[in-house]
């Protein structure tokens, strides 16, 4: 839940609390309404944290004995049970909001677990090209998310996944794997990229609500062309070794992954030096403090240094920068390849051999990246 509905759900409470105290007042000692604000512990618990419930429920027991007080009733038998009765239901109003935190946090650490033994940072270089891949969890803000990207070396040469699964929580951790399982079956066994789309739609149709999709781009590349399908995702960037960075929008838009997608098969040439960097919505879509997004231009040239891990890093530390006056709530998935033509000069890497990195920081980046919402 946000700051900013918590902070609603705790005004919420505080009127409620209000409100009994002025119908208790303005009723008169002949009826008391002491009882009722046991409400303010309880709605408390249900949105936010154990200290604040607490709080809430020593701010509804001093409300109660002042009421008490002045309407000269504390030494009331009555008065007293509904006081017990109030302290009762903060204790156990406290004990449930500390309870359903510890839960929450071990079900974040689980599908936290699960998403970075499904998709892990990785580097490697295959059948003429060089590949690096990175993945940053939102779980510090309580999210974990349904990005996804996925590998499969086929005779038709080097097949990509990368995708966003709708929603957060546990289910995208469930449709994550399911689409990089199928998509691994698919790669292999489909010589065409629509047949491939085709067969996860398929596939995938068991798995998803009648309100999942997963948006997705799907590529097939070797080191002088890269063909590719897009489903409802950001268009990948083509980052030319002299020349402009490029959009590579598909033709005509098309619905994502289980929402029956009719795509088209783009073609694109790739020459020496050429790179291709492939994203989610947490890095295009990206607020800072003022709402403005990124510059995917300015994106594309810090994805020109001379190693692809050292160009993800300084994207994913200029991103930290930029997001980090903001509530940053969404996952991202980034693949940057480039294809080597010149395998002797640069000795081969096994694949995954990098395994997990630790995540960069902003420093004093000062990328002017930002665009305007």
């Amino acid at each position: 839940m946000s700051v900013a509905s918590r902070t609603g759900w705790l005004w919420l409470t505080a009127l409620v609390g209000a409100g009994i105290a002025v119908g208790d007042i303005a009723t008169g000692p002949a009826t008391s309404l002491i009882g009722l604000l046991l409400v303010c512990p309880l709605l408390a618990s249900t949105q936010d944290g154990w200290r604040v419930t607490a709080i809430v429920s020593g701010a509804a027991t001093l409300l109660a004995v002042v009421i008490s007080l002045v309407e000269r009733a504390l030494g009331q038998g009555d008065t007293q049970v509904r006081l017990l009765m109030l302290v009762v239901a903060g204790a156990y109003g406290t004990w449930f909001a500390h309870r359903s935190a510890g839960l929450q946090q071990q079900l974040e650490k689980v599908a936290a677990a699960a998403q970075r033994a499904i998709i892990r940072p990785t580097d490697f270089r295959i059948g003429g090209l060089e590949v690096s891949a990175r993945y940053h969890s939102a779980a510090a803000q309580a999210h974990i998310g349904g990005d996804l990207y996925a590998f499969a070396n086929t005779p038709m040469g080097l097949r990509l996944l990368i995708g966003d699964v709708r929603g957060k929580g546990l289910a995208p951790v469930h449709l994550s794997a399911a689409a990089i399982g199928h998509f691994r079956d698919a790669a292999y066994t489909q010589p065409d990229l629509l047949d491939v789309v085709r067969e996860l739609e398929s596939r995938l149709a068991c798995d998803l609500g009648p309100e999942d999709f997963v948006t997705a781009v799907i590529a097939e590349v070797d080191p002088h062309h890269v063909r590719l399908v897009n489903c409802g995702h950001h268009a990948p960037l083509h980052l030319p070794d002299t020349g402009t960075p490029t959009l590579l929008a598909p033709p005509a838009p098309t619905t994502p992954i289980g929402l029956a997608p009719e795509p088209t098969v783009q073609e694109v040439p790739l020459a020496a030096g050429d790179r291709l960097l492939f994203y989610t919505d947490g890095l295009a879509e990206a607020r800072d403090r003022t709402g403005c997004m990124p510059d995917l231009q300015l994106i594309g040239r810090l994805c020109t240094g001379a190693r692809l891990d050292g160009a993800l890093d300084t994207v994913m530390a200029a991103l930290n920068h930029h997001t980090r006056h903001s509530a940053a709530g969404d996952d991202i998935a980034l693949i940057l390849l480039e294809p080597v033509h010149d395998l002797a000069r640069n000795p081969s890497l096994p694949q995954d051999a990098s395994g997990p990195r630790q995540e960069p920081t902003a420093g004093d980046s000062d990328a002017p990246w930002a665009v305007g919402p």
